[in-house]
């Protein structure tokens, strides 16, 4: 790093200048044989006062202010060291101050650089690329033993030439394309490639046995930079991996069939400190539908790469379907390690895209569970995972959530405070069943309509009515054990007046577990309710353009046992919430 030097001065102990060239004097204002004081600000003035006893550790550095020719104090790095000076028979203090300006810039220059250097060469063993275009240079090679072994050198006509041969028939467009991009891209591209490696000429060709590869290229003013990131497969197929059919057709890790099997694969190991990491992007659907789904692959490939380099072997990575992707983790030393990863990821990827000029407002969350802790199958781990994924969302989105019994074992499902009789237990086993169809089937699939997801609601959690009331009171659908319709003159009981709302709490929910409730208030709807049989009801209250414009309402008859538990709270207020968004998404 070049640093920018004001001067050098020679002091001795106390401080009076012995020599200085004129680069200080001049900044400074002072003359030979002045004392260093006068310049120096008062708080600074230990650090050269007590020198002395310092250098006997050796020479340092250290931050210190000088007052300019124009009365002002500017900060300079000082490297202090000690100098025997035989003329005078005493020990002498050498400074050098450096500009701290030039010294930030320089820095900023080296992180640009060291970002380009992460990004690219941050994979060691693999094989690198450059390419200059204005002197028509390319050069391929790897680093073993501090050294660079050449692979491919020259003008990039003969090295593509040199090159074809290895390529697999079938990938020579994308080979034409990748050579078209290094000749002109002005953007970073990248190119997956399978090779025919068998008479590569390559210094220990042990590292490079794989077939297939992914080429990473960045444009730097008129140069190119890059990797080219060989598989290994013989290391892959020590775990079982086919690096052809176990890889996802699209994204840069394995499909969910591979996944699935080498998760099953880590946890038959026994190891403690592992978990589940199960990640969605927030706001995905609205950039497709937005930006369209071009952008949208765009999206998922980034988000790939931001979750490969921070898992960054530590684990496996896998799609489970759309931007769900699963993490499995192999080598975490503890839940601090975990929280950090997790971190990262979620702050890499906000920064991400905040920083993107469309404006994509794309973040991600996260649920995570610990295994073997809470479960030694796939299935039990994983819908665990996915209901603390759920949780994330329904918590404000951009967050990762670890399952702790303490604070969940409500949400999936443990029936210890429901009752004490089996068929009690059953009965809760069944509502969290019916959630989990409510998140995959309805929210997320769309293979439940409204008709059979209102009617396992109502069923599970023995309802006698299901009524929902949008687009400002003008639309309806309503569930009873007689079936569904959706005449808004048949089945809407009222539309609320101002005084109904103000009964709402601050998460839109209204809870009766009774009519009492009411106290005399709102009596027009105390009024229908008891025409209709309810007793008891739980209201959401659905909100746009900041108005009360439509409820969600789940009713038990005067029959039934009138307290709500809970749970039951929970969910319904959960499944209300989820229709509010299926309506109006």
């Amino acid at each position: 790093m070049k640093k920018t030097l004001i001067g050098e001065i020679t002091v001795t102990e106390n401080l009076y200048i012995k020599s200085a060239d004129y680069g200080f004097l001049k900044f400074t204002g002072l003359d030979m044989n002045d004392s260093i004081e006068d310049a120096v600000y008062k708080d600074d003035l230990p650090l050269l006062s007590q020198a002395k006893s310092r250098l006997e550790n050796g020479a340092f550095c250290a931050i210190i202010r000088l007052l300019g020719s124009d009365s002002r104090y500017f900060p300079f790095l000082a490297e202090i060291d000690s100098i025997t000076n035989e003329e005078w028979d005493q020990i002498l203090v050498h400074i050098s101050f450096a500009d701290l300006n030039s010294l930030r810039e320089n820095e900023n220059l080296l992180k640009e650089n060291r970002k380009i250097i992460n990004a690219y060469f941050d994979v060691l063993g693999d094989i690198l690329i450059g390419y200059d275009r204005d002197m028509d240079e390319f050069q391929m090679y790897y680093v073993n033993d501090a050294r660079c072994h050449y692979i491919l050198e020259g003008n990039l006509s003969d090295c593509i030439n040199a090159t074809k041969p290895y390529i697999v028939a079938e990938y020579a467009e994308e080979f034409d394309e990748l050579c078209k991009n290094i000749k002109s891209s002005a953007k970073s591209f990248r190119a997956k490639l399978k090779i025919q490696n068998e008479n590569l000429k390559i210094e220990d060709s042990g590292k490079f046995k794989g077939s297939l590869c992914t080429i990473h290229c960045k444009c730097v003013d008129k140069k190119v930079v890059g990797c080219l990131k060989l598989e290994n497969t013989d290391r892959l197929k020590e775990v079982n991996i086919d690096i052809v059919n176990d890889k996802d057709a699209f994204l840069d890790m394995l499909n969910k069939r591979a996944v699935v099997e080498q998760a099953e694969r880590i946890m038959a190991r026994g190891l403690k400190n592992n978990y589940f990491v199960l990640l969605d992007l927030d706001n995905f659907k609205n950039v497709n539908d937005t930006f369209g789904h071009i952008t949208g692959d765009e999206v998922l490939t980034t988000f790939t790469k931001i979750i490969n380099e921070k898992v960054a072997g530590r684990g496996i990575v896998g799609r489970m379907g759309g931007d769900e992707i699963l993490i499995v983790t192999e080598t975490i030393g503890n839940q601090t390690e975990l929280r950090n990863m997790l971190r990262s990821i979620r702050t890499t990827v906000e920064w991400t895209f905040k920083n993107d000029p469309r404006a994509l407002n794309v973040t991600c969350s996260m649920g995570v569970c610990a295994f073997p802790d809470y479960g030694n199958d796939f299935q039990t781990v994983y819908s665990l995972c996915d209901k603390m994924l759920y949780l994330a969302k329904e918590k404000g989105k951009n967050r990762y959530i670890i399952y702790t019994p303490a604070l969940h074992k409500r949400l999936v499902g443990d029936g210890a405070e429901q009752s004490e009789s089996s068929a009690s237990k059953d009965f809760t086993n069944d509502k969290i069943g019916v959630m989990q169809k409510l998140v995959d089937n309805y929210l997320i699939l769309h293979s439940y309509t409204n008709a059979i997801m209102f009617s396992e609601i109502g069923e599970a959690f023995e309802l006698n009515e299901i009524l929902m009331v949008y687009e400002d009171f003008t639309t309806a659908f309503q569930w009873t054990p007689n079936g569904v319709q959706s005449d808004i003159g048949k089945i809407v009981y009222f539309k609320p007046k101002d005084d109904f709302g103000t009964l709402f709490n601050k998460d839109n929910l209204l809870v009766l577990d009774g009519l009492y409730k009411l106290d005399g208030r709102c009596p027009d709807v105390e009024k229908c309710l008891k025409k209709k049989d309810v007793n008891s009801a739980i209201f959401y209250r659905i909100n746009r353009a900041d108005k009360f414009s439509g409820y969600v309402m789940f009713a038990k008859s005067a029959s039934r046992r009138q307290s709500w538990s809970e749970f039951e709270i929970m969910a319904l207020s959960i499944t209300a919430k989820v229709f509010d968004v299926s309506m109006h998404d």
